[in-house]
């Protein structure tokens, strides 16, 4: 019996293996790779666009991803290099081109929402750019009544202050306090503080990280991909601005390539989200994320990574 079933599937198998082979040689337009197409500069020309258009379809390419990017030379006429700035009426005109053209050829087109990574540009303002928790740890003088707040710069705000005593360089397990008396450029310090002590400052922060390999024009901070009104005003103002090039045919898939956004592990709204999530106030626990603060330390520090 076994024998007859495999007499019997022989001939089938046989046209599946062939069928497949052929769907391998000539496979379907959804089927072909896609090539991610660097647009350096951009220094394009509607010539060369529609050149290396017809060479991916001549070579079973199925589409492609602009992704504009850095120059590799400055603008020069006697060669024919003239850079177009991100977002610009030429940049626009070039992208218009390329989608009416890889329509005529059959060929798929994706597109990055932005330039570089990740996201980011000179319309992001510090105040809407990747944040970061900053801790400032300040040995207390003795017999200080107050010490000065650490200088906060644009897109910085103070979080909450804490004292501590320490041992060596370690700070002492349930020693850490808050403190509230803050006035003056200045937090004030309890009296008759026993032994060595810190105090610790926490300030919600921004990394300052620029975009890598930005197209010319495109240069800026990187957005705070956390905050979602950040976020919507960098689609607004970079999504609508490319998706005028297409009109009622968009790209096949838009997207974000890259979220290398170094540093960042804080955003302005932080606790509150914290807070929601968590169900507690993460604010007088903030030591424990830089300093064993006792039996809770490694349960807050959880919490926070998982959020």
């Amino acid at each position: 019996m076994a024998v007859l079933i495999l007499v019997a599937l022989g001939p089938a198998s046989a046209q599946s293996i062939t069928e497949l082979q052929r769907g391998f040689e000539r496979p379907p337009d959804d089927a072909k790779i896609m090539m991610r197409w660097w647009w350096f500069g951009p220094a394009v020309t509607r010539a060369e666009l529609e050149r290396e258009m017809r060479l991916m379809k001549e070579g079973g390419i199925g589409g492609f991803e602009v992704q504009p990017v850095y120059p590799l030379l400055p603008d020069d006429p006697t060669r024919g290099i003239k850079n177009l700035p991100f977002l610009s009426d030429e940049f626009i005109d070039a992208l218009r081109f390329v989608s009416v053209k890889s329509r005529e050829l059959g060929l798929r087109m994706d597109l990055t929402l932005g330039s570089g990574w990740p996201f980011g540009g000179p319309y992001v303002p510090i105040s809407e750019a990747a944040g970061m928790l900053r801790t400032e740890r300040i040995k207390l003088p003795g017999n200080s009544s107050h010490l000065p707040i650490p200088n906060l710069t644009a897109g910085e705000k103070l979080l909450a202050v804490f004292r501590a005593r320490t041992q060596g360089q370690s700070i002492v397990a349930d020693s850490v306090r808050e403190l509230t008396d803050i006035h003056d450029g200045a937090v004030w310090l309890p009296e008759n503080l026993e032994g060595p002590h810190e105090v610790l400052f926490f300030i919600s922060s921004r990394t300052g990280m620029q975009v890598k390999r930005p197209a010319v024009g495109a240069e800026g901070y990187v957005l705070n991909h956390l905050d979602r009104v950040a976020t919507e005003h960098y689609l607004n103002h970079v999504g609508d601005r490319l998706m005028q090039a297409f009109g009622s045919n968009p790209p096949h898939a838009v997207f974000c390539d890259s979220l290398e956004v170094y540093s960042q592990d804080w955003t302005s709204d932080f606790l509150e989200e914290f807070k929601q999530r968590r169900g507690y106030d993460l604010k007088p626990y903030l030591p424990a994320l830089v300093a064993d603060i006792g039996p809770k330390t490694l349960d807050i520090r959880r919490d926070w990574a998982k959020l």
